[in-house]
């Protein structure tokens, strides 16, 4: 376990999602399949749009509750998703949804932790709001991914 201010969490929420759109971004160069090309565009754009929100939600935060020391154990985007072990050049709509999801869910356990852990009312509803609106983009995301069986 290690120790990190509510903007380290934030700092690091941001730049897992813009990680997380560049892979999909990489990913893209490797394939030859329109449809799964327009869901790895769809998905970069999204986690690119998390990465803006969570930037804003920082820069909107007091600096009260973004100097607030909370305990958490992170991981790294390769640890999320194995390495992407299952990543290649073949890879299916749903496959690439599931890597999204995987990241979805990772930071909605950790700022449900977070909130469950705050010592602060502040920085309990700023977790709650941040799990809340990562709870959001996975449906849409996932909706989106189900769109481009339409296509």
């Amino acid at each position: 376990m290690s120790y990190a201010t509510v903007k380290e969490v934030l700092d690091y929420s941001q730049k897992l999602h813009h990680q997380t759109a560049i892979m999909f971004e990489q990913l893209r160069d490797k394939t030859q399949r329109e449809r799964v090309d327009m869901v790895m565009k769809m998905l970069a754009a999204h986690e690119e749009h998390q990465a803006a929100t969570t930037a804003a939600i920082r820069d909107d935060t007091s600096t009260e509750v973004l100097s607030e020391w909370h305990q958490l154990q992170v991981q790294q985007l390769g640890d999320i998703v194995d390495d992407c072990r299952n990543c290649h050049d073949d890879l299916s709509a749903d496959e690439l949804t599931d890597l999204a999801l995987k990241i979805n869910d990772y930071l909605i356990a950790l700022y449900e932790q977070l909130a469950a852990e705050a010592s602060s009312s502040r920085s309990r509803e700023l977790f709650k709001e941040l799990s809340s609106m990562e709870k959001v983009q996975k449906v849409q995301a996932v909706r989106a991914a189900l769109s481009a069986n339409d296509w």
